[in-house]
């Protein structure tokens, strides 16, 4: 059986995030496949929290975690230099005490409405970025959601959102992220459930 983590702040493990259509996808793709998957996390949870809970999840053994936590912390005007140290920390002792393989989510700018926090934002991705090694893959889920927007600027008809506010997610966005985040994903191969 393969373990797989989601962990994350509202956008992805809170009640509206994207993280269970994401499991669903990966359930509806794989309708076979021996796989457990639990989530992390909650709304307002930082990359600092989620450090302190890092020998919880070790313990789980995970085969894969996927992670998307920064919206908190640049909501609550954290520095990127402190999230990105917190979640350095973090994925070294992950790295040191799992064979899990580890997705960093980005932080999409664009569900800020001041230009300040979507500096942080810019500013946390690239530090985050900067921490991907063999085990560690970075997912750009913010190049995606600037094409939608670019696509569906606001004109005669109806406005097309992703996002009510940096922590919650329309609908359409939870579909939208989940759909794109699943085909950006390594996942762990997963084996058929026996009879």
């Amino acid at each position: 059986m393969k373990k797989i983590i989601f962990w994350g702040d509202g956008i992805l493990a809170g009640p509206g995030g994207f993280g269970e259509l994401l499991s669903n996808h990966l359930f509806l793709h794989h309708p076979r496949a021996d796989v457990a998957t639990s989530f992390y996390g909650g709304d307002a949870s930082t990359w600092q929290e989620a450090a302190a809970q890092t020998p919880i999840v070790i313990g789980k053994a995970p085969d894969l975690v996927v992670l998307g936590l920064g919206y908190a912390d640049v909501a609550a005007g954290r520095s990127p230099e402190e999230a990105a140290h917190s979640a350095s920390g973090m994925l070294n002792l992950m790295l040191q005490k799992t064979h899990s393989r580890i997705c960093l989510l980005s932080v999409v700018s664009s569900f800020f409405s001041e230009d300040a926090d979507r500096e942080r934002c810019h500013a946390l991705n690239r530090r985050l970025r900067d921490l991907a090694v063999p085990r560690i893959h970075t997912i750009d889920l913010e190049g995606r959601v600037e094409w939608f927007f670019g696509e569906h600027k606001q004109g005669p008809g109806e406005k097309h959102s992703l996002h009510l506010d940096s922590n919650r997610l329309t609908p359409l966005g939870r579909l939208f992220l989940a759909h794109h985040a699943f085909h950006l994903i390594a996942w762990p191969d997963v084996e058929p459930v026996p009879f």
